[in-house]
């Protein structure tokens, strides 16, 4: 029984935090990080908003979402994790510029992501 106490604690914390989950803020924080990313001009802040940047992607990844949504925002964030990941690979062979071009896919994501939650009422109507 004792060494079922601190799983329980574990998983009791992870429940409550993840009920307390803001989406909202995390997306505000994301947006930030990757502004500091994108305009980042050495490779050593660009790591550090990317990192940022990635373990917001995995909070989230852990948030309770709308039954019909979370397929959607759980594909979006291992796609970003993805792409998160071949920034990162770019940074650590020292290449700023290749980071710089494959943060472009972490934008494309976030467009093609945000429409697909949020669609239009003409995509809606029309397909």
């Amino acid at each position: 029984m004792r060494k079922l106490l601190p799983i329980i604690a574990i998983a009791l914390s992870a429940h409550a935090y993840a009920a307390d989950f803001d989406l909202k803020a995390t997306m505000k924080q994301m947006k930030f990080e990757f502004k500091q990313a994108a305009q980042a001009e050495q490779i050593e802040p660009m790591q550090t908003a990317i990192s940022n940047l990635t373990s917001l992607v995995e909070l989230s990844k852990q948030g309770h979402y709308p039954p019909e949504k979370t397929g959607l925002y759980l594909e979006g964030f291992n796609k970003l994790s993805v792409a998160l990941a071949e920034v990162d690979a770019k940074l650590s062979d020292g290449d700023l510029a290749s980071a710089k071009q494959a943060l472009k896919q972490v934008d494309a994501l976030r467009e093609e992501y945000h429409d697909k939650r949020n669609p239009s009422i003409w995509s809606t109507i029309f397909g």
